[in-house]
């Protein structure tokens, strides 16, 4: 009898001690070592200005352009027209994301398949524009990686050098960028 009521003893101590360890574990100001994050930040205005140097985007342009040449020596108005539109569409896109905060996220689609091996290289978690972030953590840890990205787009030396100034100073407004006239 005695070797039970001993048995039941140990089970008591040893359930105890799961139940306190457990409870202590899942207790939130038990403190912990928090893992750091990582962020991998850009200069989108950095990123539009490889992506007009590069040959795809010179291709497409003169193609449009050569649209509008054939369309105007065949004098179909209407084509013409359509095509200084997209043109105008296309610049003053390109005036918000070079010279203000809009989005390059379709510059990025085009390489990004060698996006998470610029993250590996850095070292972060994720990238993300730095004018889209609302909020940053004391525990997160921010790192630039504009010159990474850029690099994907094999920018000469004279758009490296226009994208290094441009970040030098503070974008404009939207709104500015939008009123930009050629």
């Amino acid at each position: 009898m005695r070797a039970v009521k001993n048995i039941v003893a140990l089970v008591l101590v040893f359930g105890s001690c799961l139940i306190y360890t457990s409870l202590r574990a899942e207790d939130p100001n038990t403190k912990t070592e928090k893992a750091k994050l990582r962020v991998g930040t850009f200069d989108s205005r950095a990123i539009a200005i490889a992506y007009v140097g590069t040959d795809d985007f010179k291709q497409a342009l003169k193609k449009m352009k050569e649209e509008q040449k054939k369309a105007k020596a065949a004098g179909d108005e209407k084509t013409v027209k359509e095509l200084g539109a997209k043109g105008q569409a296309q610049q003053q896109l390109l005036h918000t994301q070079g010279f203000s905060t809009a989005s390059v996220g379709e510059y990025l689609e085009r390489v990004k398949d060698k996006i998470p091996a610029v993250a590996k290289e850095v070292g972060v978690d994720v990238i993300v524009s730095k004018w889209d972030m609302v909020y940053q953590s004391p525990d997160a840890e921010f790192v630039d990686v504009t010159d990474q990205l850029v690099k994907l787009f094999k920018p000469d030396e004279k758009t490296l050098k226009i994208g290094e100034d441009l970040r030098k100073i503070p974008p404009i407004s939207l709104e500015e960028a939008r009123n930009i006239k050629d």
